[in-house]
C-alpha cells in the first residue's frame, strides 16, 4: 500500500472514527469531573485537534510490505504506547489533568478509543477483502 493510500484510508478513517469517540469521552469523563462546567463554542476544536494527534502514532503502524504477526503486534503495542504518553502529555502541558484518578480514566478512555478505532478499521477491512474475493470468485467463475 502506498503511504498516499495509507492516509487516506486508515489515518483519515481512524481520524473520524476518534473525533467521535473523543466527544462521547469528553462527555462522560466532563460530567463526572466537572458537571457544573460550561464551555463555549472554542471546545467544538477540542476533539478535531486531540483526534488529529491521535492520528499521528498511526504513521508507526505503516509499512509497504506485508508485516509478520509479531511485527505488527510490536507496532500496534508502540502506537499504544505512543499515543498514550502524546495525549497524556498534551492533556497534562494544557493543565487538564487534575488529579491521578482523572490521569488513570482518561488513560482508559484513550485505551477504549484505540480498540473502537482498530475494531472500526478491521471491521471495513474484512468488508473489503471479502468484496475483493466475491468479485475474483466471480471472474474465475466467468473464466470457466
Amino acid at each position: 500500500m502506498s503511504f498516499r493510500d495509507y492516509l487516506i484510508k486508515n489515518v483519515m478513517m481512524s481520524f473520524f472514527v476518534s473525533v467521535a469517540c473523543i466527544c462521547v469521552a469528553m462527555a462522560l469523563i466532563g460530567s463526572s469531573y466537572e458537571p457544573d462546567a460550561s464551555f463555549g463554542y472554542e471546545a467544538f476544536f477540542s476533539p478535531v485537534l486531540f483526534g488529529a494527534a491521535a492520528s499521528l502514532p498511526l504513521l508507526v503502524k505503516y509499512s509497504r510490505r506485508e508485516l509478520s504477526l509479531k511485527q505488527a503486534v510490536i507496532r500496534n503495542i508502540l502506537h499504544l504506547v505512543l499515543l498514550e504518553v502524546l495525549i497524556l502529555s498534551l492533556l497534562f502541558a494544557a493543565d487538564l489533568i487534575e488529579d491521578a484518578s482523572m490521569a488513570i480514566s482518561l488513560g482508559l478512555s484513550i485505551l477504549v478509543i484505540d480498540i473502537t478505532v482498530y475494531l472500526v478499521l478491521w471491521i471495513n477491512d474484512t468488508r473489503t477483502a471479502r468484496a475483493f474475493n466475491k468479485a475474483l470468485a466471480e471472474l474465475q467463475r466467468q473464466q470457466e
